[in-house]
């Protein structure tokens, strides 16, 4: 019976592998988007230290994989790594709060639009550093347990190997090292002694010290590696004046959104024992926290990038809430749940054709007084300094997901007696909402696909007599520079206009607009576009795609 409990519990693993697996393979073929096409044409190009400003792991994965499957199909990487960190938080929850919990977090770890990005992204954050960040969890939990001096010190060995890797790729890393180490302080308080402070002082500053004389080494190895271009990178971020909140806000809120309801709401569930053995996870979250949000200025650069790392710890926490709770569920509850569910499904289904306004980015604040003031018809753009290239989602679907989902919790949180009916139809309408966003991303048939706006205009311009081009928010950047026609990008920014103008003025060729996120009709711009040419135009849903010419346009006149 114990066999065939393991067999069943392997069989359900590998499926959910599956369909991790296959619910991502469309995503291979999307284009590269903004920072990512310079890692790919570093790649296809050859370019030795083009990422020398972080530690040297991450340029060697990325061009290794293109030594191996060529520059046009470096998503496949992080979509191994992604599979990777599959197995290992499953592997992670499963010793520490059982079987069900760690299928919970598989499945919510496979089906969360977070978690189908971040294993998409030409990057580190989104996959190889939680594959790394939970092989050192694993290996932490085994030195933990482990019987026997030899054993200790085999697991401490792949801790450690783990943080060196870890740093080596990103020095954010850092925050792995001080999560296992204060996890370690707390689980020790009762205990704590002078030598055991020295002892873990002496093993924390080890794993760093190596990592950092790692860095170093690599220096014989690799002469291109600039220790002081990793040094001012970081330093960049350090400041605590003029900080665009906003912009934080609105990056925060976009990772809120991508995270879904399904990973979010049932946090409201949360009890001590469930905190307990994921304290690890809860750590490295409040650790992150303070690094992304406070200790460092990320307002200018991709923040809903690096707070993928609470992916992972919050699929662990939810997962382990989630079966917790269902562990035992009645007939009756599921029953009941599913038809609420369902109900609330088709109702989410219907919005998104509700013909929702099209919103242009900026000015941003715009936006949110338009949803104050209770205009939820309105579809938001989703991009970003790695991707996606583009989507839009119904902020009427979003707010009222994530309404209905915190009914649901608060509902059961309150009245015992439902509370598994109202976490059944919780998970219904989160799988929903992020199958919403997931099709958005993939394939775009509700509101539109820029990925084959995109592909329709790069064949024309590839057939037709195009010299240079200049391309809004580096959209085609990739596949331009492939065809030697790469002149340039431009983010139709207000503060970026009178570089824009500079520009403009000295270009002689065309221009690739994909209109996503939408051009603001007042501004400099779009008010620079109409004295062009179309030569080219192409849609998809409300996106669009034109490509201009502008031989006689002066962008000095344009008031």
């Amino acid at each position: 019976m114990i066999a065939w409990s393991r067999k069943k519990e392997l069989l359900i693993v590998f499926i959910l592998l599956v369909v991790f697996t296959a619910i991502r393979l469309p995503g291979l073929s999307l284009p590269y988007h903004q920072d990512e096409w310079k890692t790919a044409e570093i790649v296809r190009s050859h370019i030795v230290g083009g990422l020398s400003a972080h530690p040297p792991l991450t340029e060697r994965i990325y061009r290794w994989s293109g030594d191996l499957i060529g520059s046009d199909n470096l998503r496949v990487t992080p979509l191994m790594f992604g599979v990777l960190s599959a197995i290992l938080l499953y592997a992670v929850v499963r010793r520490r709060t059982g079987m069900h919990a760690a299928l919970g977090a598989l499945a919510l770890y496979t089906l969360c639009m977070y978690g189908v990005f971040a294993s998409l992204m030409i990057d580190t954050d989104g996959a190889i550093l939680p594959t790394l960040f939970l092989l050192a969890v694993y290996g932490y939990d085994r030195f933990r347990d482990a019987a026997s001096a030899r054993g200790a010190y085999t697991w401490f060995g792949t801790v450690a190997l783990a943080l060196i890797l870890g740093f080596l790729t990103k020095l954010s890393f850092v925050l792995v090292f001080g999560a296992l180490a204060l996890d370690y302080l707390i689980e020790m308080r009762h205990k704590l002694t002078r030598n055991l402070l020295i002892r873990v002082a002496f093993a924390v500053l080890g794993c760093a010290g190596a990592a950092l004389v790692a860095i170093l080494f690599a220096k014989f190895f690799l002469p291109f590696l600039d220790v002081s271009k990793m040094v001012d990178h970081v330093l960049y971020y350090v400041r605590f004046e003029g900080r665009g909140y906003l912009q934080i806000l609105i990056q925060g809120t976009k990772a809120l959104f991508y995270l879904s309801p399904l990973l979010i709401a049932p946090l409201l569930l949360l009890s001590k024992e469930v905190l307990i053995k994921n304290r690890i996870f809860a750590v490295y979250l409040i650790l992150g926290a303070f690094f992304y949000f406070i200790l460092f200025d990320f307002s200018q650069g991709a923040l809903d990038k690096y707070l993928m790392f609470s992916i992972v710890p919050l699929c662990a926490l939810a997962g382990t809430i989630i079966a917790n709770t269902l562990q035992k569920v009645s007939r009756r509850s599921l029953g009941a749940g599913t038809l609420v569910g369902f109900l609330a499904v088709a109702l989410l289904i219907s919005l998104n054709f509700l013909s929702p306004e099209v919103m242009p980015l900026y000015p941003k604040t715009a936006w949110v007084s338009t949803i104050l003031a209770g205009n939820w018809n309105i579809l938001m753009p989703f991009t970003g300094g790695d991707g996606p290239i583009g989507i839009y989602v119904s902020f009427l679907v979003i707010g009222i997901g994530f309404l209905l989902s915190l009914i649901f919790v608060a509902l059961g949180k309150f009245v015992l007696r439902i509370r598994e009916t109202t976490l059944v139809a919780l998970i219904i309408v989160g799988v929903a909402f992020n199958g919403i966003f997931i099709e958005e991303f993939l394939f775009g048939r509700i509101n539109g696909s820029a990925p084959a706006v995109l592909r329709a205009s790069l064949q024309y311009i590839k057939e037709a007599d195009v010299k240079s081009i200049i391309t809004h928010a580096d959209t085609g950047a990739y596949e331009l520079k492939g065809m030697g026609k790469y002149a340039g990008r431009f983010y139709a920014v207000p503060s970026y206009e009178e570089g824009h103008r500079a520009l403009f003025s000295k270009h002689n060729g065309h221009y690739l607009v994909v209109n996503v996120p939408r051009l603001n009709a007042d501004s400099f711009y779009s008010r620079f576009f109409k004295t062009c040419d179309i030569i080219f135009a192409t849609s998809s849903g409300v996106i669009d795609g034109s490509v201009y010419y502008c031989p006689k346009s002066d962008p000095y006149s344009i008031q």
